[in-house]
């Protein structure tokens, strides 16, 4: 096989051909190729307009020296399309718009080069004497959504690591134009109601929404509509969606509302029929523009005889699912209140009813970021699902505000590769993992491998929620060693001198508490991880990942704590202690357990910090919690 040689020996014939340098994306791609090239071969390579004459060896970033003719149906490539082709001695990295040059530009140094975009933080760029790539290449892509919002904390502002991963779908904060911009929204993208209504936020928004049949509320909500609209031209969507709740909201009960939920069998009836007349009103004024509503909580279920309208777009929530097991195939559902259908059987109803379908989906444990969320096994078996239903706009929401300790930069990867792609088969995907894990972990790999491996394993039978408390998810075992008619060998004197006492055979008498297999494996296996590595950059990572051992010892510690605590409580209940000295005695004997408890939880806030995992939790920052007087009283509960 021929080949097209790039650069040979730090020195290159090539040159950059700038498609349209008044295209800010477009522009950037050139450069960005001209910096990784050199980073790549040593070889500089100069960046010119389309304007001179074509010469024999060009990289041509855009459309510029025939490319038109060259590539054929160049619209169909849509905003994020590229095509990456030689043709002679001349290479196309070319897209329909800036996004996909640019796109362009990242898969040919993926593909051809070896570099490796892991995180903002981290780039595997290779040093080759020789670049070279097959003369016969010819790669044309397109992605199967439209658009792709990895919303883990890595790719929430960092425009070019976003451009880097094929990310183009931020919903809160826009991708600037010369990363190739994104798909922006015209105000919020979610919970808009309470503004949109002007409603009274006096009485806190929990389960409380606007009546849909209300024509007041109508004129309000679209007055406000067009406000946004005006305020953000340009924009692609708008939400018109119900305000935040917890399982037990409900929309609107007047009899008008009342009636709509019996015609059409759920909350949403109301609420597509609203967000319609919404749509209809300003498709003339806005055509580019797509209403977003909600498939959420109470508005799940999938109405009857109502459809959303062509520019409606309906978000289905995965909220209630179970997350260790692929949702096509566990029917668990993680809510008493709801008893509609699961959410593979609501997914193709309303893709049914649907022209296009958005999926908000939970990807980590939101009340505890670094506990180990083993959800691997599943992501690319759910991301499919969401494209076999003609899901076209996806949001992956994960530890969005903070690095954490739990795998975050593999799971970020992983999504943006499937999103891009939610076809690939199994072992595309394992090759994908197996290669990160390799290059992130470096000689510590195969002990980081085996942890996820038996955190899957242990975890199989288990319905994993996106709320669960450490010692849900991983339960500790309990052995009972005496009944509660046992008397222990306690005499009043016992009692009575309680400070040359040796109450530590009490502290197991009735119950002993035994950690679940993954703390003692977790711990050893990231020992041995670190002794195998002696980068600092990969220590760090394996240090990082290593903190969710940590995190669930702290919760094991204040179980078995409390345990001990329970244990000496009922023997001196058994011999007849008052309360009064009881209470001294568990103070006294407790306390020493309490300083160590309180010491290890001190030295994980610091690691915590040292490795940049400033959140604990959605919307709690580790600076919120005074090290020094850490809430941790005689409950499970710990840090939250």
């Amino acid at each position: 096989m021929s080949h097209l040689i790039l650069s040979e020996n730090h020195v290159t014939a090539y040159r950059i051909i700038c498609g349209d340098p008044s295209d800010p994306a477009v522009g950037n791609a050139a450069a960005e190729l001209a910096s990784y090239f050199t980073k790549i071969t040593g070889a500089e390579i100069s960046v010119v307009s389309p304007d001179v004459p074509a010469a024999e060896y060009e990289i041509v970033v855009g459309i510029a020296h025939g490319a038109e003719s060259i590539i054929a149906d160049l619209t169909a490539l849509g905003e994020d399309g590229f095509v990456i082709r030689a043709v002679g001695k001349t290479l196309y990295l070319t897209g329909y718009h800036g996004r996909g040059t640019l796109y362009a530009v990242y898969e040919f140094l993926e593909r051809f080069a070896g570099c490796r975009f892991y995180a903002s933080y981290f780039e595997k760029i290779p040093s080759l004497d020789a670049f070279t790539i097959p003369a016969d290449t010819d790669v044309r892509e397109t992605p199967v959504f439209s658009v792709r919002n990895t919303f883990w904390a890595d790719y929430t502002h960092n425009d070019s690591f976003c451009a880097k991963r094929k990310a183009n779908g931020r919903k809160f904060t826009p991708i600037a134009p010369e990363w190739g911009g994104s798909s922006n929204w015209a105000g919020p993208a979610c919970h808009t109601l309470f503004d949109l209504a002007e409603m009274d936020r006096a009485d806190g928004h929990i389960n409380r929404e606007p009546c849909l049949c209300d024509e007041q509320v109508y004129e309000t909500v679209l007055k406000n509509v067009r406000a946004r609209l005006d305020a953000h031209p340009g924009a692609r969507f708008l939400s018109i969606s119900q305000n935040d709740s917890d399982a037990r909201g409900i929309g609107c009960m007047c009899d008008k509302c009342k009636a709509l939920l019996e015609k059409t069998g759920s909350y949403a009836g109301s609420y597509i029929l609203f967000v319609n007349r919404i749509a209809d009103a300003i498709r003339d004024d806005y055509p580019d523009v797509t209403i977003h509503t909600f498939a959420y909580r109470f508005t799940r279920k999938a109405p009857i005889g109502v459809r959303p309208a062509p520019n409606v777009t309906v978000e289905m929530c995965t909220i209630e699912g179970c997350f260790r097991h692929p949702l096509d195939e566990c029917d668990a559902i993680d809510d008493p209140y709801m008893k509609s259908d699961t959410f593979p059987v609501l997914v193709r109803k309303w893709s049914a009813l649907s022209e296009t379908l958005s999926i908000w989906d939970y990807t980590t444990d939101f009340a505890h970021y670094s506990l180990t969320f083993p959800n691997f096994g599943v992501l690319r078996q759910n991301v499919r699902l969401f494209a076999e239903n003609n899901a076209k706009f996806i949001f992956e929401q994960g530890a969005y505000t903070s690095r954490n300790g739990e795998f975050c930069e593999l799971r970020g990867y992983l999504f943006s590769k499937l999103l891009w792609n939610p076809y690939m088969t199994e072992e595309e995907y394992r090759s994908l993992a197996d290669e990160f894990i390799g290059d992130w972990y470096g000689a510590g790999a195969d002990a980081v491998r085996e942890y996820l491996t038996f955190a899957h394993t242990v975890t199989k039978d288990h319905h994993m929620t996106v709320y669960d408390h450490p010692t849900v998810l991983y339960p500790n075992e309990t052995v009972t060693h005496h009944a509660d008619g046992d008397i222990p060998p306690l005499t009043p004197d016992d009692i009575r001198d309680y400070r040359n006492t040796d109450f530590s055979p009490y502290l197991f008498w009735y119950t002993e508490l035994i950690p679940n297999p993954i703390l003692p494996r977790g711990y050893a296996l990231f020992s041995s991880a670190l002794d195998l590595e002696s980068d600092p950059v990969l220590r760090e990572h394996i240090e990082t990942s290593a903190l969710q051992v940590q995190y669930l010892q702290s919760y094991f510690l204040r179980q078995l704590y409390d345990t001990m605590r329970e244990n000496l409580s009922r023997v001196l209940s058994a011999v007849g202690c008052d309360d009064a000295r009881k209470a001294e005695i568990l103070a006294y004997v407790m306390a020493d357990k309490e300083v160590d408890y309180r010491a290890f939880n001190e030295r994980l806030y610091d690691e915590m910090l040292a490795h940049n995992c400033t959140d604990i939790r959605e919307g709690f920052r580790l600076s919120a919690f005074d090290k020094k007087n850490l809430h941790f009283e005689n409950t499970a509960l710990g840090w939250v």
